[in-house]
């Protein structure tokens, strides 16, 4: 019996690439061009692991709104999804962004993950790299999430749910999760070489769809060590596993693409 974390079609352009075998710049190249279905970085964060599972488990997480996202998922920072609200970013958001900044520095001091990836995109791709804006002001990167029973086959995409809200819009979209802690089993990604078209719906599961959407469609699955990190293109249907028993914590961010050649992020 063929399981959703199993390729049914072959696809060479479609596996998991390594920053250890081409390097970040041309790795994340060809993850943005579609010629790879995801990007590994293995020990990214290796240094400062030890740290960082230690600090991870402090803070008070919290899921996502539960009225859109059922099974919860949980996070520790805000997260734009939630504060869309009838085609514009609720207010309310700017004041919990500042907050967790505030609680982020207080937990995480100068051991912070997110400045520390940062700083390794900025001397690897040798491009302008900045907070993506609404209306001139940044919005929040870095965020810790966790799916405590995995997550439903769903997509993101910055500009199909929030059309022309950002000030600058990205050609492309990436996601980003850097493993701190990780489970004893369960807990991969899988990534579907499909992006959304008006007939998945039939398919609709609450926030996400029913496996029926990706039959017979190439995948990759990614099982991440500690302190490694995953980019993939998020505009293409995935899904994370159930985890048992260690927590899966990541540290997690988009990444855009834009036509002036920076790389814009966000949580």
């Amino acid at each position: 019996m063929t399981t959703l974390s199993e390729p049914v079609i072959d696809d060479p352009t479609f596996a998991a690439s390594s920053v250890e075998d081409a390097g970040a710049r041309r790795a994340l190249q060809q993850l943005a061009a579609g010629t790879s279905g995801a990007v590994r970085w293995p020990g990214l964060l290796a240094d400062d692991l030890p740290e960082l599972v230690e600090r991870v488990h402090a803070p008070s997480f919290e899921p996502y709104d539960e009225e859109r996202l059922d099974p919860p998922i949980m996070k520790f920072g805000p997260a734009v999804f939630d504060y869309y609200v009838n085609g514009r970013l609720h207010e309310e958001y700017w004041a919990r962004a500042e907050h967790a900044r505030k609680a982020w520095r207080a937990n995480f001091g100068d051991a912070d993950p997110t400045r520390a990836v940062l700083a390794r995109l900025d001397r690897e791709l040798g491009i302008p790299i900045r907070p993506a804006t609404i209306d001139g002001r940044p919005l929040y990167v870095g965020i810790l999430r966790e799916f405590p029973t995995g997550s439903k086959i769903h997509f993101d995409e910055v500009a199909r749910e929030f059309p022309g809200r950002l000030d600058e819009e990205p050609i492309v979209q990436l996601a980003f999760n850097c493993h701190i802690t990780v489970p004893d089993s369960g807990g991969e990604l899988t990534v579907w070489k499909h992006r959304w078209v008006p007939d998945d719906d039939v398919r609709k599961d609450g926030y996400g769809w029913e496996p029926g959407v990706v039959s017979r469609v190439p995948s990759v699955t990614v099982r991440a060590g500690g302190g490694e990190g995953v980019f993939f293109d998020c505009r293409n249907f995935h899904q994370v596993a159930k985890s048992y028993g260690a927590r899966r914590i990541t540290l997690s961010f988009f990444m855009g693409f834009t036509l002036s050649g920076a790389l814009l992020v966000w949580s």
